[in-house]
């Protein structure tokens, strides 16, 4: 369990930084995580939601409102993504194109999913899992398939940040 995202998040952009700076082709994109998200917006959220944002995504929010390319691509969305615009859309374009059998072998329909990080480029979609679900707070990766799923959103996060470490150790290979 992550004990402070601030740390967390302070040492994922450190491993983004020397990957930036090693990334002479420019194959990613890099940015600054958000500001932090303010208890309105998380309010905000999860009126429109109709339900209460998960304890440790929530967490994360209040330290960084959302991460664009936090991996690779893929945008970690903060509370304006999960109500309207282009991540939101995309979030929904890539649940509502997924296969029914993979949904139905996830073990959760779509109603029990809420898109949190997604990409325009690939099919890449990370996804928790509601309240209502059952197991609630669970993240799954989709990419035309269910690629891995992990427990709760710190476990994500963390798995993010060591293919970080990955993708740093490849630029550090080729010098």
């Amino acid at each position: 369990m992550i004990e402070d995202f601030a740390i967390a998040i302070g040492q994922a952009w450190l491993v983004k930084q020397e990957m930036m700076e090693l990334d002479k082709r420019k194959i990613w994109p890099y940015h600054l995580p958000e500001i932090a998200a303010t208890e309105s917006q998380i309010l905000i959220a999860e009126r429109h939601l109709h339900h209460p944002l998960d304890q440790r995504y929530k967490a994360f929010l209040k330290c960084a409102n959302g991460w664009k390319a936090f991996y690779q691509t893929v945008d970690l969305f903060g509370t304006e993504d999960l109500i309207s615009g282009p991540q939101k859309e995309c979030g929904e374009f890539h649940l509502s194109y997924l296969n029914e059998e993979v949904i139905k072998k996830s073990g959760f329909c779509r109603g029990d999913l809420l898109p949190i990080a997604g990409t325009k480029l690939d099919r890449d979609l990370f996804a928790i899992t509601r309240p209502h679900s059952s197991k609630p707070g669970l993240v799954v990766w989709f990419a035309g398939e269910e690629i891995d799923r992990f427990p709760n959103f710190d476990e994500y996060f963390l798995a993010m940040l060591e293919y970080n470490r990955k993708e740093l150790k490849v630029f550090l290979e080729q010098g």
